[in-house]
């Protein structure tokens, strides 16, 4: 078996989870779950997906994976301790649907929205994939940039299209070097421009959460926000978004923050495509845009 490792820390809350939702932990399942879709976006075919992530049972030609996940080497960063909600401000869409992830109850929040819910920022740990059979040349190239793409640009757990659960990894190939073929594969980027960093997390997501919020969501007026859009919906089925964003933890410790868009016809159903990508649109250049008057509570 070939064993390859990879050394990675969050920069993030990640709320992920197994049966027990109040207790965080890394979990292989999700990491193979992010690959799979990495896989996807950049162009495998749904034979060469079953050849490395395997089938489940009933499926036609049901087949084992190739592919083994595992965790190792975890070591917790200091107590997160989660923020306070409110609705007035553009980084409550985020943490929203952390806080009430579980509850049906009305304002209250579910098990997850708690120190122990989350694997802290600053966490640790290593992630080998071990081989247990041979690919084909064509697919392990594949798979190689798919890892590659996931281990700069990928996130784990509920709101990772929005920048929970991101990290950094010290054998990931940079951001420069991989975009130009990202982007012949139909991935659309849009870096924040002026100004280009902050200090925290925090004010990161702060910040892309007034883009998202204020400018992405509102240029849909008059139709349903859960209704069938690249930005993800829960009607008439649940949708995973098409458009992502990342804080990126920069060498200097400071961090910036950029959107991508994968290609629709890869990820999204057919209700929810639209005949150009939606990012092509946007700029995130100059103040971060506010919420409008008439939307504003005192």
């Amino acid at each position: 078996m070939n064993r390859e490792s990879y050394h990675i820390e969050l920069i993030s809350p990640c709320f992920c989870a197994g049966a027990d939702q109040s207790k965080a932990e890394i979990r292989a399942p999700s990491i193979r779950g992010q690959l799979r879709w990495w896989f996807r976006v950049l162009g495998g075919t749904p034979r060469d997906e079953s050849d490395i992530f395997g089938t489940v049972a009933g499926d036609e030609d049901c087949a084992s994976s190739a592919l083994i996940v595992r965790i190792a080497d975890f070591r917790s960063g200091p107590v997160w301790k989660p923020p306070t909600i409110n609705q007035n401000t553009p980084e409550n869409y985020v943490w929203h649907f952390a806080s009430v992830s579980g509850t049906s109850v009305k304002g209250a929040t579910g098990p997850r929205w708690k120190s122990a819910g989350a694997v802290s920022p600053q966490s640790t740990f290593t992630l080998h994939l071990v081989w247990r059979k041979t690919v084909t040349p064509a697919q392990k190239s594949l798979f190689n940039q798919s890892l590659q793409a996931f281990l700069v640009l990928g996130a784990l757990g509920l709101r990772a299209t929005r920048g929970l659960g991101a990290f950094v990894c010290k054998e990931a190939r940079s951001i420069e070097e991989q975009q130009p073929g990202l982007e012949k594969v139909g991935i659309v980027f849009r870096r924040r421009t002026a100004p280009d960093t902050f200090s925290t997390y925090e004010s990161t997501l702060r910040d892309y959460s007034s883009w998202f919020r204020y400018e992405l969501r509102d240029s849909r007026k008059g139709k349903k926000a859960d209704g069938p859009s690249p930005l993800g919906g829960i009607s008439p089925e649940r949708q995973a978004s098409a458009i992502r964003f990342r804080p990126i933890k920069l060498d200097s410790g400071q961090f910036t923050w950029l959107a991508y868009e994968a290609p629709h016809q890869r990820v999204l159903g057919p209700k929810a495509r639209t005949s150009r990508p939606m990012l092509e649109s946007y700029q995130f250049t100059g103040p971060a845009p506010s919420a409008p008057e008439t939307r504003r509570k005192y």
